[in-house]
């Protein structure tokens, strides 16, 4: 069969030959992310649709079978001492981007004043997350931001020692003010946690706004926020988004927005495939190519399901 689409090759030839080297045989897997013209996930494909070459070479597709990278989504809410005159607008831009979400995506919910506290613990259960999201006060105390981004840091280092737990996509989106913060944790350490976020392929997205009447709110000033500070160079290398608001109220229209972005990451990411192919040859890979022989799909290609 002549393929007639290419996929969106992102596996340079260094990275198979790591996962090659890895396993020690001819047999290596990679994952493949399909869609249709409309966008939408293309799950069933078979062997023959999916083309590897090697110098041009066609080698063996044995096994074309469904794989499941979803994301889990933590909330970490400044709710410290400027954040009063925002809360209602906290509160209709994250109950907008829950109802945006795939009912099984599972969301976690904490406050960072006066320290980091999980007010909903990991559920799919969108009543629990509503409430939760109406339910909690804001506190005359500075927040805990840098102690919520180690502290999430911490949670996914000890979770990675649980080998019972499916590969999953950590996302977090922060909204904080630009109050002046608290933290128990040295710099060093901070940078130590943000390091392991980008080694996980975490995705932190950050909102830092300015709530005080009479307070600068220009970009820039906002920018040079502790809390943009570190977020603006965390949420680049983690692939997330970044967000700079002088009003809180575009929070109402802006978090529903992240929420269907998120809705569609994660549908590519819950309908993939992993593809098992069987080489020709031994040693390096040389030219690796592949593609879609079936009319009219689009893809990329990861090594292990965690799209870029």
């Amino acid at each position: 069969m002549t393929p007639t689409r290419s996929v969106a090759l992102l596996l340079t030839t260094l990275a198979l030959c790591e996962v090659l080297s890895a396993q020690g045989s001819k047999t290596f897997q990679f994952a493949v992310s399909a869609s249709d013209a409309s966008g939408g996930p293309v799950t069933d494909l078979k062997p023959d649709d999916v083309v590897m070459t090697e110098n041009g070479v066609r080698q063996q597709v044995v096994k074309v079978e469904p794989l499941s990278v979803p994301i889990k989504l933590t909330l970490a809410i400044d709710n410290g001492i400027d954040s009063t005159d925002a809360l209602v607008h906290y509160r209709a831009g994250l109950t907008g981007l829950v109802e945006a979400l795939p009912p099984d995506v599972e969301i976690t919910l904490i406050t960072i004043a006066p320290q980091p506290r999980t007010v909903v613990k990991p559920t799919t259960d969108r009543a629990q997350i509503v409430r939760g999201i109406n339910g909690f006060a804001p506190e005359q105390a500075a927040p805990r931001f840098s102690d919520a981004l180690a502290e999430y840091s911490e949670r996914l280092q000890k979770e990675s020692k649980d080998r019972k737990i499916a590969p999953y996509v950590p996302v977090m989106i922060m909204l904080s003010t630009t109050s002046v913060q608290q933290t128990s944790y040295q710099p060093g350490e901070i940078t130590k946690a943000i390091n392991f976020l980008v080694g996980r392929r975490a995705r932190v997205n950050m909102i830092v706004m300015s709530t005080r009447t009479g307070q600068a709110t220009s970009a820039q000033s906002i920018n040079a926020s502790v809390q943009s500070t570190i977020g603006i160079p965390v949420t680049k290398a983690t692939n997330g988004r970044y967000e700079s608001l002088a009003v809180s109220s575009r929070l109402a229209t802006l978090l529903p927005e992240w929420g269907k972005d998120l809705a569609a990451l994660h549908q590519r990411q819950s309908n993939q495939v992993r593809v098992t192919v069987e080489r020709s040859q031994t040693g390096d890979l040389q030219n690796p190519r592949v593609e879609l022989a079936r009319t009219g799909l689009n893809g990329q290609v990861t090594i292990d399901g965690f799209l870029p």
